[in-house]
């Protein structure tokens, strides 16, 4: 290690509090630390515990012991059906004399995830995968003998599969915890069940730059807590008189930002903006107003302008955290990716809009809906906490103090708004059959968990009892959402898998497409004009494997995928995708399966048209996806050319995706099937990933979707239904009394404005 980067570490905050930290974790399974973003908690924490001695001797001294116990253990799991030969302890004998220490640290972002490990392996003068590495979904930069990873928080999950005890780390540091994300959420409680079986020989770290500590403290057992202080500077806030409009939002965030360009002295600008196309919107919007500002004879500094969000590429990542030259500023429009999750260095200014884009999922339409809310009091101090790292700063927020004042606390969990059926089914694969008592932080509506159940029986993932099927663990293998697996496991069946493995590939990476925006008005005509050019009549999953196709006929040609408006990175990594989901097909056992699709009309239909010789591969790839989302299948509404009637919920009105072939090409089917129900409301759905199909395939499947008992499938007992039943009818009851109460006060209100009016009637006579 240079003696710079000696230097470097010594001066970050959490330095000081290393021997503090190091006593805390020797002596508890469980400690949450916090600290501002940049204090080191994320790169230098896992170093101290690699570097030191004692604790390696000490916790590989515990871990020998419990994995020796675990060898005498004679009690199996008691776990009912197939699972149970599946669920037998995991003992990884290379492990139980081994002196390695490994540390696993959990990111909810890719992008973190990989940075971070770059960035230890480069402070400790290890090449990336040795010692140091990562790994997310799709991208292994790992080996057996490398002792940190950096991962995202699925991958734990799924490790969770196969070895429920985690025996294959000593530590577990689950980073960003405030994020509250999907499967953070879940490795709360693995770990901490993990850690309590351990007995002291796996230590958990929950870190974060802010967090509600009295319900992690009390959910982690009463466990200590270490803050770290950061050295900030002072940063001065400046409210908005008015709260700005959705319409005026990016002109007055370019402005603000503008304003602080000319006028602040060094330091560079941070807009924080709810969306990337607002990111790209405002950076074009930025450059047209600064040339304006120069051309009418004002001196404009040099500046450059950035963009930030999660789905670009590392490229036009990495060009974020450059040094720019001297008397030159960076002005940088992000998302929230840049609240806690990546340090920029020399930010003195913050524009923050005050808003955020969310996935929000409504289990009774099966929609999820990215929708511009406002962000919480915890989000907007770290954001303003960005302007003071390296001096003195300002943030301007665009609304009122009080706005401020009634945004709500904290974040809400990602688990509380998104689509359960991934979590239910992994949860399941591992013999937890009661969901609905998982020990969760924050528990999930009963309904969300209801509905989830309900899609994984549709497609036979659960049985009516709620177990897990073995189609249903054939289906947990793969790191997909469960339709997209059950799609590829019939693809198997139907002899079409090398295309399904392409389409599930190509949407399980960012777009194909080059990015245009519509304020690129020119380039989105041509993007659209070789989209139609491409374009498959049969829908978009079959369209986006034609120019995929096309690609690699093209033998993977730069120029080819240059004069289409193709992103050469996407393409490359949903190939790379496509040969791993290709191996977990292979690797599918088609005699368990077979027990599912003897009786299964879809695949009946595709043995006939097999047999008659008229197979078409295009045909058993639409079968395919209608065996994973039947459910999503609408019919054309005929007063409206574009506009759809989902067939569940019945009535239910949806609309084309405006980047769906058939807007483009002006082709409307009369029965469709889609993948994605999404949208910018909760109030109408817009379909996306649209295949047409014939009705007459999945109709033998709709008395499925309404002869579902979801509490059997739940498994809550009769007496538990009967006190939801009184609970209910008792919460009903309390409604309708404040409803009446609340009519009764209207219409009071009514009576005296009525009596009022009147009076003031009669004065006016008598005058």
């Amino acid at each position: 290690m240079s003696q710079e980067i000696q230097q470097f570490r010594a001066t970050l905050p959490i330095n000081e509090f290393k021997q503090e930290i190091l006593k805390q974790i020797q002596d508890n399974t469980f400690i949450i630390i916090t600290g501002d973003t940049g204090s080191g908690k994320s790169t230098q924490l896992p170093q101290y515990l690699l570097d030191d001695e004692e604790f390696r001797l000490n916790i590989c001294q515990k871990r020998k012991k419990f994995l020796e116990e675990r060898v005498e253990e004679k009690e199996q799991p008691k776990v009912q059906g197939f699972l149970s030969k599946k669920l037998k302890p995991f003992v990884p004998e290379d492990r139980i004399n081994s002196t390695d220490l490994k540390i696993v640290v959990t990111q909810p972002r890719r992008m973190a995830a990989i940075s971070m490990a770059k960035r230890v392996a480069f402070e400790r003068n290890q090449n990336l995968g040795i010692e140091v590495g990562y790994s997310i979904r799709f991208d292994n930069s790992t080996t057996n003998t490398t002792q940190l990873r950096y991962v995202t928080d699925g991958i734990l999950v799924r490790e969770c599969l196969q070895d429920k005890d985690l025996t294959g780390y000593d530590v577990v540091i689950l980073d960003e915890a405030h994020e509250r994300s999907l499967y953070t959420d879940v490795l709360f409680a693995l770990v901490k069940t993990a850690a309590k079986r351990r007995k002291g020989s796996l230590k958990v770290i929950i870190t974060s730059a802010t967090l509600n500590i009295n319900i992690f403290k009390n959910y982690f057992e009463g466990c200590p807590y270490v803050k770290v202080h950061g050295k900030s500077f002072p940063v001065e806030v400046k409210y908005a008189e008015h709260n700005i409009t959705q319409q005026k939002r990016n002109h007055d965030a370019v402005n603000a930002a503008i304003r602080m360009h000319l006028h602040e002295g060094p330091g560079d600008i941070l807009v924080f903006l709810p969306g990337s196309e607002d990111c790209e919107v405002c950076r074009k919007f930025c450059y047209e107003r600064l040339a304006e500002v120069l051309n009418s004879g004002v001196e404009v500094p040099s500046v450059l302008l950035y963009t930030l969000y999660g789905s670009q590429t590392s490229e036009d990542q990495s060009q974020v955290f450059q040094r720019a030259d001297e008397h030159t500023r960076k002005i940088i429009f992000c998302t929230n990716i840049a609240e806690t999750s990546l340090t920029i260095d020399n930010i003195g200014f913050v524009v923050d809009t005050g808003y955020v884009k969310q996935k929000v999922y409504n289990p009774r339409t099966g929609m999820d809906s990215l929708i511009i809310q406002p962000i919480s009091k915890t989000q907007a101090i770290q954001r303003t906490g960005r302007a003071g790292r390296t001096q003195a700063g300002k943030c301007y927020r665009l609304f009122s103090k009080q706005f401020y004042e009634s945004l709500s606390e904290h974040t809400t969990a990602e688990i509380m708004r998104v689509n359960l059926a991934s979590v239910m089914l992994l949860l399941k694969s591992m013999g937890i059959d009661d969901v609905v008592r998982f020990e969760f932080m924050e528990q999930p509506t009963q309904e969300a968990i209801l509905q989830s159940l309900r899609q994984l029986y549709l497609i036979q993932a659960i049985d009516e009892d709620g177990y897990i099927t073995p189609m249903g663990y054939e289906m947990s293998r793969y790191p997909l959402e469960p339709s997209y697996a059950k799609a590829l496991i019939t693809s198997k069946m139907m002899e079409c898998s090398n295309e399904m493995s392409a389409i599930v590939a190509i949407l399980s990476t960012e777009s194909i497409w080059q990015r245009i925006t519509r304020v690129d008005v020119d380039g989105y005509q041509k993007l659209q004009e070789i989209q139609s050019q491409h374009a498959d009549p049969a829908g978009d999953h079959l369209s986006l494997l034609k120019i995929f196709s096309e690609w690699k006929q093209a033998t993977f040609n730069e120029q080819f995928a240059k004069d289409t408006l193709l992103n050469l990175r996407s393409l490359k990594q949903a190939d790379n995708i496509r040969q791993q989901l290709q191996q977990l097909v292979e690797g599918t056992s088609k005699k368990k399966c077979l027990l599912f699709y003897d009786q299964d009309y879809l695949y009946k239909l595709f043995r006939k048209q097999k047999d008659s010789k008229k197979w078409n591969i295009n045909e058993s790839i639409k079968l395919a996806l209608c065996s994973g989302f039947y459910f999503n299948t609408a019919r054309k509404m005929h007063n409206g050319e574009d506009t759809y009637l989902m067939v569940y919920p019945e009535g239910t009105v949806v609309d084309t995706d405006p980047q769906s072939v058939y807007t483009v090409i002006q082709q409307y089917p009369e029965t469709v099937i889609f993948t994605e129900l999404g949208g910018t409301s909760q109030v109408r759905g817009v379909m996306k990933l649209i295949s047409e199909i014939n009705i007459e395939w999945v109709k033998p499947y709709f008395s499925n979707m309404v002869k579902v008992d979801l509490f059997k499938l739940a498994r809550i007992e009769f007496q538990q239904r009967g006190r939801d039943a009184v609970q209910e009818r008792r919460q009903k009851k309390i409604q309708e009394q404040e409803k009446q109460k609340d009519l009764e006060q209207k219409q009071k209100l009514e009576k005296h404005q009525l009596y009022k009016a009147r009076f003031e009637q009669r004065k006016k006579v008598k005058m």
